[in-house]
């Protein structure tokens, strides 16, 4: 990724107001529009109808949220998209999760998990390995989700795969003080060595 933004955010000023209302649920704490939203700004049609979809994927999905953030966190750290990784680290934090357990979907070891997880993120891997799942991990989801939830299974790989490619592409840059450090991938000689 980029040391610095290749595109710089766009300002609020210089928006329109169907595209200021459009990113009215979307400010952080102090009223700013978040980083990634102002930077996607730059084409702002294409924005408001992305949003659309994204406010799918993140506020009526069918998955549990907790299990939908351990998802996101997963596809973040194998893409290594900092931004992406630090703003779903303080919404998996106010869902209830243990720093212990979004590294343990960071890295890998999903022991302590139970099994749904294990199921979900096993989905999230095939999915970013090879845009499928092969007809064991197929059953393992209909034994644990409805179709409805499957699809939304796809959906969420989808729009964060999405997000982490314009983050890391782009230069999107971490605002302040990263709540938890991205954790480096792991060789996978080396791990196995």
């Amino acid at each position: 990724m980029p040391e610095k933004a290749r595109i710089r955010p766009v300002d609020e000023a210089d928006l329109q107001e169907k595209t200021l209302a459009s990113l009215a649920p979307y400010r952080d704490q102090d009223g700013r529009i978040y980083t990634i939203w102002a930077t996607l700004a730059h084409h702002e049609d294409a924005l408001r109808r992305f949003l659309v979809f994204g406010n799918h994927v993140l506020g009526k999905n069918t998955l549990p949220l907790k299990s939908r953030e351990l998802m996101i966190l997963r596809i973040a750290a194998r893409a290594q998209a900092g931004y992406e990784w630090d703003q779903h680290v303080r919404i998996a934090r106010s869902a209830g999760l243990a720093d212990e357990t979004i590294l343990a979907a960071a890295t890998g070891t999903w022991d302590g998990l139970g099994e749904f997880d294990q199921v979900l993120l096993g989905a999230t891997d095939s999915l970013l390995d090879r845009q499928s799942v092969d007809d064991e991990l197929w059953c393992r989801l209909e034994a644990h989700l409805r179709v409805e939830q499957i699809i939304d299974v796809l959906y969420t790989v989808g729009q964060y795969l999405t997000i982490a490619t314009v983050i890391n592409t782009l230069g999107v840059q971490v605002d302040g003080e990263a709540a938890l450090p991205l954790p480096q991938p792991v060789d996978q000689k080396e791990a196995a060595a």
